[in-house]
């Protein structure tokens, strides 16, 4: 079950936080703290993204997706393939306003509630003096990604450099997801995103100084089709 959860976390929190962010959720799973689970939750549409890793020195690829939320809604959601033919899909929700975060187990055809503060993770980060980190900056190169154009920006701290590919071209039908994306590179940088920082990455690349290990994601489909993540037919815990 552990195993499960940190691969999950992977997808949802940018590496320089993974720790942190494990951390707190861990915290919450053993709290004792019930979180109850909606029926179903609903989104927008969502963003697909092939993912690439190498890790002491061994390349492995994967594939995601994120789910932005209706516009009356303060919800990110997120899907890891973790196999094809495995079963072991995972998908969460981060409820912000309920502050939760919602885990489907498919194998286990199981659902967890999981208490997670999002703002309160952010304040660590951004108080915890070992985490040393430059606020995003903008390089001036530019690309087109899945015919949007996008603009660079790069971050650094003592053990990792990252870049992201950002556009505010692409036409998502959720206008508070832009704002959860800014909570969410709050996150993966944690310092405030500057003013003209707008839009959603496209690309993130992101190593590691140490060893050289790398962590990527392009995006390869942006969908404007409803989904839901429903519970019926899990087993809640």
């Amino acid at each position: 079950m552990k195993k499960i959860l940190l691969a999950a976390l992977m997808t949802l929190y940018s590496v320089q936080i993974f720790a942190q962010s494990a951390q707190d959720i861990l915290k919450g799973m053993t709290s004792g703290e019930k979180v109850k689970v909606k029926p179903e939750y609903n989104f927008a549409g969502s963003l697909k993204f092939e993912t690439s890793n190498v890790y002491k020195g061994k390349p492995s690829k994967g594939e995601m997706r994120w789910y932005f939320p209706l516009a009356n809604e303060a919800l990110f959601g997120t899907l890891m393939k973790m196999g094809e033919g495995t079963g072991k899909d995972v998908r969460a929700v981060i409820d912000y306003n309920n502050k939760a975060m919602i885990m489907f187990m498919e194998e286990q055809k199981m659902v967890m509630g999981i208490p997670l503060d999002i703002e309160k993770t952010m304040k660590d980060i951004q108080n915890d003096p070992k985490t040393k980190v430059s606020s995003p900056k903008k390089t001036g190169r530019k690309k087109t990604i899945l015919g949007y154009a996008c603009e660079e920006w790069v971050s650094d701290n003592t053990d990792y450099t990252s870049s992201m590919w950002m556009s505010d071209k692409v036409p998502i039908a959720s206008a508070s997801f832009y704002k959860i994306m800014s909570q969410q590179l709050f996150k993966s940088t944690g310092t405030p995103m500057p003013t003209d920082m707008k839009g959603i990455p496209l690309e993130i690349q992101s190593t590691t100084k140490k060893t050289g290990d790398k962590y990527g994601m392009i995006c390869t489909e942006i969908s404007n089709k409803p989904t839901k993540f429903s519970t019926a037919g899990y087993k809640t815990m």
